[in-house]
């Protein structure tokens, strides 16, 4: 990947001028915000105002900004709104959505819909505003060098192809760390809050089984410990995966013994649900080397998908199998499918099988936990052919014969 002084002097070298406007637009129906968002930016940016996200969509006509900062609630139209529109028309331009929410589902559009660069919680800090806006200037600039350079290069024909595939490789590898920062920054102040709730749980669990509280009553409530431990534990894969510490705890495991634990940890739910689950574990399977607890959180991820892909009960069936030295580990639900429009980006961040209902992480996770075992995790056909998702998991042969 070219380094961004790299990309710059090649820019020079090529004719491309300064990209970047130094313009920044701010949105807000608060006079008063405003006000004070000018104050700090007069200084180091030509700042344009608009009190509405409409006034905004006319201004970037006949405007060239590098980025916008907005408000949230707003009357007409929200900030994730108007920023949605403005990544359809103007992508090079970065978002930056102020909110005093931390609501889940505005956080995701944030990143899903808008792909905002940056959401600030208000009130805000005028040295992180600055912050921010000085880092999204200088991706706006990474962008645009890298589109200007793509399309002069790609027309200099198959002598310039190495560098091309460079650019293109620089670019990809740019967005996908964008993303990944802004999903460490989501996780962890989710985690943060989602631990003072299992505190909470937790402690009104332990009150109940003191009080012998009936059967009828404790067990939702300890679905809704489990739930909330097993969503801490995939946010916690997410966090580590986008601080680039994921470690693995590597060990020979049954792959039998693990699929039986994880129908344990999802028993009291599949219980609450009425479905059932039925197992066709090979026998003799070859022990693989791995991180039990990782491989675990994945089980029990697609076995709580296949549960909540429908409302009412349904049959579940996991099997494991030898497969070219190593073992595959199918689940297979009867609900609707994976639709074909997101098949593609199935296992990508924020996207999912439950539509709005969910976070869109799971099923990510559970590739990043796979690829760091040097596996793989497919949706396959349903065997036999009909309703329902499939997801395979495979942990091959490791090095010198061994499992991994």
């Amino acid at each position: 990947m070219l380094k961004p002084n790299a990309l710059a002097a090649l820019a020079a070298r090529h004719g491309v001028g300064e990209t970047l406007t130094r313009q920044v637009l701010i949105v807000d129906d608060d006079v008063g915000n405003l006000d004070v968002l000018r104050a700090f930016l007069d200084a180091d940016y030509v700042v344009h105002e608009a009190i509405s996200a409409e006034v905004a969509l006319a201004l970037l006509e006949v405007e060239r900004f590098d980025v916008i900062v907005c408000d949230q609630r707003m009357p007409g139209m929200t900030g994730i709104e108007m920023l949605a529109r403005v990544r359809e028309r103007y992508p090079d331009v970065a978002g930056i959505l102020l909110t005093a929410f931390t609501d889940t589902p505005v956080l995701v559009d944030a990143i899903n819909r808008a792909r905002v660069f940056r959401h600030m919680h208000k009130p805000w800090e005028p040295e992180d505003l600055l912050g921010a806006v000085a880092q999204a200037s200088a991706m706006v600039q990474q962008r645009r060098l890298n589109a200007r350079l793509l399309e002069l290069l790609a027309a200099r024909g198959d002598e310039l192809k190495g560098a091309l595939d460079q650019l293109r490789a620089a670019q990809q590898k740019m967005l996908h760390l964008d993303r990944l920062g802004t999903i460490g920054r989501l996780t962890a102040g989710i985690t943060h809050d989602l631990r003072n709730t299992l505190t909470g749980l937790t402690l009104l669990e332990s009150v109940f089984e003191a009080q012998q509280v009936a059967p009828r009553l404790m067990a939702p409530l300890r679905v809704g410990v489990s739930a909330t431990r097993h969503l801490m534990a995939t946010l916690s894969t997410l966090h580590q995966f986008a601080a680039g510490n994921l470690a693995l705890k590597e060990e020979l495991i049954d792959v039998g013994e693990v699929v039986r634990d994880a129908l344990v940890l999802a028993g009291l739910e599949m219980e609450q649900r009425r479905s059932r689950c039925v197992t066709a574990i090979a026998p003799h399977l070859p022990p693989v080397r791995c991180d039990r607890a990782r491989i675990l959180q994945v089980l029990v991820n697609l076995l709580r998908n296949a549960m909540q892909s429908t409302e009412g009960p349904q049959l579940i069936q996991v099997e494991a199998a030898e497969s070219d030295g190593g073992v595959v580990i199918a689940v297979q639900d009867e609900g609707p499918g994976v639709a074909p429009e997101i098949v593609s980006r199935l296992f990508d961040p924020f996207e999912g099988t439950k539509g709005a209902q969910g976070l869109g992480m799971g099923l990510y996770m559970c590739r990043l936990i796979m690829e760091q075992h040097g596996g793989t995790i497919r949706s396959m056909p349903p065997v036999p052919p009909g309703a329902g998702a499939r997801f395979v998991i495979e942990l091959g042969k490791g090095r010198d014969g061994n499992q991994s």
